[in-house]
């Protein structure tokens, strides 16, 4: 019989061996339901503190238990592999795509003839002109605004936590500017420039939240904008108390112009530009006269001399890029990093319309660039306001380059057209004369000015009747003294020979450089001449003669501010090709390099003549007409002579000018980015990009074969 114990012991092993499988199927079921309830509790709490981890975000609210339950089941079983879900970068962008409901249509042009007036200012009436600059509101003092508020909260700040604008370039990501054979690149030269998908951005010319999309968010770029949105409004707070009250300039006597007038030292013309023949076109009356002189007086007497301390920092060149331009300051750009630049680079984008989002986030960013958006530079999006003082101005065509100076994060601006491409590394130019000394440099163009002398009346400018500027001489490329003019007829002497003019020759706006650190208030004048240019100061200063436009309001500006400047004495060389019937077409502008013709010019003897140094080099190609597009050059024909055979643009003396095969390194150029790197362009969207290829590469044989007859 068994005992008791031994009967216990029997019962156990029959009750594990028959409810062995009950017990696993229970154990386990604990261990379910126990990891279930955890998972629970986390998701209930992720919730809470609105940081999703899972790939579909849930919904915000109250917990409820048995979604989770079935989110949890779904997250141990699920059908497919996932990821953990955050916000990114990429994530706020595209949430930030902006509806089309969210957009207003921009400002409506103004008709020309019509002249519109704005409460509060004065109508000329004649015989009754009392026209008094108005008191700005904002602030007691317009030329010393209140930053104070702005400052303090700077403070508050880590200076240390500052992050740069535009990235460095290092040396060894820079390609090497060097002629290579025709072939297909590698992986890595696609890479460089990867493809990202577009954002599509509905125009529009007002800057909102939406327009966030392109605003850079770095802490410098934003404490810089919070002193900027302050000095802009108050800037062009006077600028809009300063437009003109009279009518558009238009009235001429006749029809007869100041064309074709080409600067030429050695010329013996009996026609001279003296006060009395330029008076002689544009006719302004002396209320008008009056006007224009009041009105000039009130800006230059508010604008301020120096921007707000951080606004601006550092070296930089800009550019004025959107639509068309983006492909020629790209290669622009390109030409820069071949050759070893590291200076930092803007580009003013205009409209919104014409931001390409692969364009400015990814491939001007790779090559040491950055977009600036116009809008989002003049107002914050919390900021913008129906009313905005901006609504009263239509920027358009040669007003972007002076804006895109003032915008520019840059405290000193090397300012290129989207078709200059320097020819040699131009980082030395901020750091010597006469940069330095001097703050400001323009360069010269092919003709004389026509400057009308009431533009020196309404600017406050007395003309000299005694003493004269040094002459020009332009085949010897310096400022000479004029011992063969007498000024007893100021018939015979050239107005703008006459001290206290601008010097002739007129200035090639294509590049100039400008210091905001000692021209800020003549940078400001300068966009005070071309915001009210097409109407009123551009007929004052070329009065219907070649190249009106902003060209000679940089140069005007500084002189009626009272600053220093530096004009590159070498005059300009005209870059072209000879025709089948012998004639000359020109296609571009060398300028040279100031540094150089700085140091050429202070180790002339009294002679005028350097037997130390070399002549200075040209420094930048200005390919004006026809611009370097390779679809357009084959779609008009301007790569080919009458006979439909390829040509070399710039003729074959640009070796022996440049120092290299210029033409050749564009086109090479031209391959890398669109055939290479594939780059995708607005320009060349409805171009067959195999037939765009074939077109260059077939140019490029023509260049290389052609190699041996560059001089």
């Amino acid at each position: 019989m068994h005992s008791p114990i031994s009967r216990f012991l029997m019962k156990t092993r029959i009750y594990r061996r028959r409810h062995k499988s009950m017990i696993y199927v229970s154990i386990g079921l604990l261990i379910i339901i126990y990891f279930i309830f955890q998972h629970i509790q986390f998701i209930h709490d992720s919730e809470n503190n609105d940081n999703p981890v899972i790939n579909v975000p849930t919904d915000q609210g109250s917990f409820n238990p048995f979604k989770a339950l079935a989110n949890s089941v779904s997250a141990i079983f699920p059908n497919k592999k996932t990821v953990p879900y955050k916000h990114t970068e990429a994530h706020n962008e595209i949430s930030q795509v902006p509806k089309l409901e969210r957009f207003r249509p921009g400002k409506q042009e103004i008709k020309p003839g019509k002249l519109e007036t704005k409460p509060g200012k004065q109508e000329i009436k004649p015989g009754n002109l009392e026209i008094k600059p108005e008191k700005l509101e904002i602030e007691e003092d317009p030329i010393k605004p209140d930053y104070k508020d702005v400052k303090e909260e700077k403070e508050k700040e880590d200076e240390d936590e500052d992050v740069e604008v535009v990235k460095e370039v290092k040396e060894t990501d820079t390609p090497k500017a060097v002629i290579k054979p025709i072939e297909k690149g590698n992986d890595d030269s696609k890479a460089k420039v990867a493809d990202v998908e577009e954002t599509k951005v509905k125009p529009t010319e007002k800057a909102t939240k939406d327009s966030q999309l392109i605003t850079d968010g770095s802490k410098y770029d934003k404490k810089r904008k919070r002193l900027a949105y302050q000095f802009y409004e108050q800037i062009f707070q006077v600028l809009d108390r300063g437009e003109p009250l009279i009518p558009e300039l238009r009235l001429y006597p006749s029809k007869e112009r100041i064309y074709h007038a080409r600067y030429d030292s050695l010329e013996k013309d009996d026609l001279v530009f003296s006060e009395s023949y330029l008076s002689k076109f544009l006719q302004l009356t002396p209320l008008e006269l009056e006007s224009m002189t009041e009105k000039h007086k009130y800006v230059i007497d508010n604008l301020p001399e120096k921007a707000p301390p951080g606004l601006y920092k550092g070296n930089g060149i800009v550019y004025v890029g959107g639509g068309k331009f983006n492909w020629l300051t790209l290669l622009s750009i390109k030409s820069l990093r071949a050759m070893g630049s590291k200076v930092a680079i803007e580009v003013l984008i205009p409209h919104i319309d014409e931001f390409e989002p692969h364009l400015c986030k990814k491939v001007f960013p790779d090559l040491g660039a950055k977009c600036i958006y116009l809008p989002n530079e003049l107002n914050s999006g919390e900021a913008h306001k129906d009313n905005s003082i901006y609504d009263n101005f239509e920027f358009k065509g040669y007003q972007y380059k002076a804006l895109a100076i003032l915008l520019s994060s840059f405290e000193n601006v090397l300012l290129l057209d989207s078709d200059n491409i320097p020819v040699h590394r131009p980082d030395k130019l901020f750091t010597k004369n006469p940069f330095l000394d001097k703050g400001f440099i323009v360069w010269p163009d092919f003709w004389k000015r026509a400057t009308s002398p009431h533009y020196y009346k309404i600017a406050g400018l007395s003309l000299s009747t005694l003493e004269l500027l040094p002459r020009y001489n332009e085949v010897k490329g310096l400022y000479e003294t004029a011992n063969d003019i007498q000024v007893e007829n100021l018939d015979n002497v050239p107005l703008h020979l006459r001290k206290g003019s601008i010097s002739d020759p007129t200035s090639e706006s294509g590049q100039l450089m400008i210091s905001k650190k000692t021209h800020t208030k003549a940078l400001l004048m300068a966009l005070y001449y071309n915001l009210y240019g097409p109407s009123h100061f551009y007929p004052l200063f070329s009065q219907g003669s070649d190249g009106e436009g902003d060209k000679e309001t940089f140069l005007a500006a500084t002189i009626a501010c009272g600053k220093p400047y530096y004009q590159v004495s070498k005059f300009l060389n005209a870059f072209g090709h000879f025709s089948i019937r012998g004639e000359f077409e020109g296609t571009g502008m060398g300028q040279y390099d100031p540094v150089e013709d700085f140091e050429y010019n202070k180790n002339r003897n009294k002679d005028g003549v350097n037997v130390k140094d070399r002549e200075p080099q040209i420094f930048f190609v200005h390919a004006n007409f026809p611009k370097l597009n390779p679809w357009q050059l084959k779609v008009t024909g301007k790569n080919m002579n009458e006979k439909a055979e390829r040509i070399r643009l710039y003729g074959t003396g640009m070796k022996k000018r440049t120092g290299y095969d210029f033409e050749t390194v564009q086109w090479t150029n031209m391959f890398e980015l669109l055939c290479d790197m594939k780059i995708e362009l607005e320009i060349y969207k409805d171009v067959d990009r195999a037939m765009l290829c074939r077109e260059i590469t077939a140019h490029l044989k023509f260049l290389h074969l052609t190699a041996d007859t560059l001089e």
